[in-house]
């Protein structure tokens, strides 16, 4: 669905908010399935999922990391430390090589006026609010799996935005945690329009049943 809608919109800049990789291989927490998956596998999936983010032949593209992506670097750090200066997830996906910029983990990246990073250490529904709250600015997260967009300011100044976009992953594979909660997650992603004055305009796109709008366009 984020394809096709890609397709719809034709973005000049593509922008990942982290956790592109689940890294469950190298996660701390005990495996559910121990064995079933292994980190080559999983590295191989995100370029392919890569490649496809690729074709569309955006301007600029920009890959911020999540936690999920920095259990790489703990686990050499942890694990293998004289392996830590020489591996690196970015160098892995070859994201220098195609074309795209990496923004490490507990880092922002800049777009124009808005600060875009994974999270700022909260999470649940309230973390597009502390996000916005530590920049003081405009702020886009990832991190949570849901999806909330918020307006703050006054009226004759420049008013700051909140907000967080859900996720685009399968609920059925999500089996480290009760799939109660996993419900209330939401899946979805967000639009952009960068002004000259360096304001962008955000738009939640939420995708409800395979379905979501697109520029006033219905999109299956």
């Amino acid at each position: 669905m984020a394809l096709r809608a890609c397709r719809a919109f034709n973005p000049d800049t593509i922008v990942l908010l982290g956790d592109w990789m689940d890294a469950e291989s190298l996660s701390s927490h005990a495996p559910t399935k121990p064995g079933i998956r292994d980190f080559q596998e999983e590295l191989d999936h995100a370029k392919e999922r890569l490649d496809e983010l690729d074709a569309f032949g955006a301007v600029k593209k920009i890959y911020i990391m999540g936690n999920h992506e920095w259990r790489l670097e703990r686990y050499l750090a942890e694990r293998a430390p004289a392996l830590f200066q020489s591996v690196s997830l970015p160098a892995l996906l070859s994201l220098h090589e195609r074309g795209w910029i990496s923004c490490p983990y507990h880092e922002t990246f800049k777009l124009g006026k808005l600060n875009i990073t994974h999270d700022t250490g909260s999470a649940g529904l309230n973390a597009h609010r502390s996000a916005a709250t530590d920049h003081m600015g405009s702020t886009i997260i990832g991190h949570t799996h849901r999806m909330a967009y918020e307006v703050r300011g006054k009226l004759g100044g420049e008013p700051y935005v909140a907000a967080m976009f859900g996720w685009l992953g399968d609920p059925k594979k999500v089996d480290y945690l009760h799939q109660a909660k996993a419900a209330h997650w939401s899946h979805g992603f967000g639009l952009g329009y960068v002004q000259s004055n360096g304001v962008v305009h955000i738009v939640p796109v939420p995708i409800v049943r395979g379905e979501c709008v697109v520029e006033g366009r219905l999109v299956r």
